[in-house]
């Protein structure tokens, strides 16, 4: 039977997807252009030597971080992108790849764009993780699409956790669930929010 929890997440999913389909692309591209300007100045960042992030689906208007894949390989730091390793029910895996020119990415089975037999990085060497999200709330949970990859992923993990959401899609709470593991920073295209 459904949580109310879970009940209240897919109100918030469906409440984020409309207004992501409702986004212009002038809106999407100037949202992102924010974001990115605010994640540039993060300290966690800048000092990073390794970051995971992920390629945008632009066409579901997820936040367009590739401006901040080319500014970290301008710095030198080892970029890599998650790879979808298990699609199997119950057992969501992500791995980290090295990702170091577009022209190593195919598309992967969620219709994501991975980095193709490139090297693992190992988890324990990331510094930071860029987490996608549908929206997010206040008390530093995410809520992703649903299948628990990055919350497999990030469970246990030292990095620091970075989550891009549109201002339109933070709310002050969103339940969370055993599974869920929290984010240490949200940035949306108006403000830095650092979870205690």
């Amino acid at each position: 039977m459904e949580t109310i929890a879970a009940q209240r997440k897919a109100a918030l999913r469906e409440r984020f997807r409309a207004f992501r389909m409702n986004l212009s692309a002038e809106a999407h591209q100037a949202c992102s252009q924010a974001m990115v300007h605010h994640l540039m100045q993060l300290p966690e960042l800048l000092q990073a030597q390794t970051v995971m992030l992920y390629w945008p689906l632009l066409e579901r208007r997820e936040i367009d971080l590739r401006p901040l894949a080319f500014w970290l390989w301008e710095r030198g730091v080892q970029v890599a992108l998650p790879v979808v390793v298990s699609t199997a029910t119950g057992t969501p895996m992500l791995e980290a790849r090295r990702f170091q020119t577009i022209a190593q990415l195919a598309t992967g089975p969620w219709g994501l764009q991975e980095p193709y037999n490139t090297p693992r990085v190992p988890p324990e060497t990331l510094d930071v993780v860029l987490v996608p999200a549908l929206g997010a709330g206040r008390n530093g949970y995410r809520l992703g699409y649903g299948k628990g990859y990055y919350d497999a992923f990030l469970r246990g993990l030292a990095a620091c956790t970075i989550c891009p959401v549109y201002a339109a899609c933070l709310v002050d709470f969103v339940p969370p669930e055993a599974h869920d593991v929290p984010i240490r920073i949200l940035v949306t295209e108006h403000e830095i929010l650092r979870l205690p």
